[in-house]
């Protein structure tokens, strides 16, 4: 009989959170699961409000030995709180969730499910869908499950909230979220992942909510955009060499971070959008 993977879900928290979103998304990763994780990762992001403190104390009370929250003493941003987190992570599979989202009730059953028959495959992801306070359903975002090596060129090749990564990744390959680039160390850490010869695939079906707020679209244009470029530069780079036709993906992505927000927030959810990044 195969072993069963044991499944951690790695969170942070910090204290511009609400209390109801942090309440909402520790539902979502355990009593709304039809495969319950074996622990919850949820670090402390410098000191919290009352509000957030009195949240986790109430899981702490459902959750028991499996809730484990480690401190850092003043905020150090999710890059550093997530490579601690990592450090706490006791089991075979880590998942990734932010405070302010929620998992789909059988995402992990579906993803865990799926790594235990698919041995070859590292990260997992999985189809997300977005929302807003008027809308259930703005859209639904799909990633790619092969070639995320050439995907990722263009754009991320998985959501990385929507994740569930092999430890071994960790604990044998020494990779870690990268702090040169804490605004992007999601993309950081695909390259980095792929580059040492792991493997990306998503799954189609939907296992995360993703709240769209106000400002995401300005925050995502102008503080990310020259962060970013160095990432996708630096990983083109070390993945195709220094000549290779492909910079022209970061390049056209630095012109449409640096649009007028509404022109972004028009062409993000538009179709043109979607049809360049399926082209082959």
């Amino acid at each position: 009989m195969q072993n069963m993977l044991t499944l951690s879900v790695l969170m942070s928290v910090y204290r511009k959170e609400t209390g109801a979103h942090l309440d909402r998304s520790l539902k979502s990763v355990w009593d709304d699961q039809t495969r319950k994780p074996d622990q919850i990762v949820l670090v402390e992001d410098g000191p919290l409000t009352d509000e957030l403190y009195a949240v986790i104390e109430k899981w702490r009370g459902v959750l028991g030995d499996k809730l484990c929250s480690p401190k850092n003493e003043t905020n150090m941003g999710l890059t550093a709180a997530l490579n601690k987190g990592l450090e706490h992570v006791t089991s075979d599979l880590v998942a990734r969730n932010d405070s302010d989202d929620y998992s789909a009730p059988r995402r992990f059953e579906l993803q865990v499910k799926y790594l235990e028959e698919h041995g070859d495959v590292d990260v997992l992801g999985g189809a997300m869908q977005e929302f807003d306070e008027e809308h259930l359903c703005l859209c639904i975002r799909r990633y790619p499950t092969h070639h995320l090596e050439k995907y990722i060129c263009k754009a991320s090749p998985c959501a990385h909230p929507t994740v569930v990564m092999r430890m071994h990744i960790f604990r044998e390959g020494g990779v870690r979220y990268d702090d040169r680039y804490p605004l992007n160390e999601d993309i950081a850490l695909w390259y980095d992942i792929l580059r040492q010869g792991y493997s990306i695939s998503n799954l189609q079906d939907v296992v995360y909510y993703f709240e769209c707020s106000g400002g995401m679209f300005e925050r995502r244009s102008r503080q990310k955009a020259w962060p970013e470029f160095k990432v996708y530069m630096r990983g083109i780079k070390d993945l195709r060499g220094v000549l290779t036709w492909r910079y022209v993906y970061p390049i056209s992505r630095l012109v449409f971070r640096l649009m007028p927000v509404k022109m972004i927030a028009w062409i993000y959810g538009s179709k043109m959008r979607q049809k360049f990044l399926t082209k082959k």
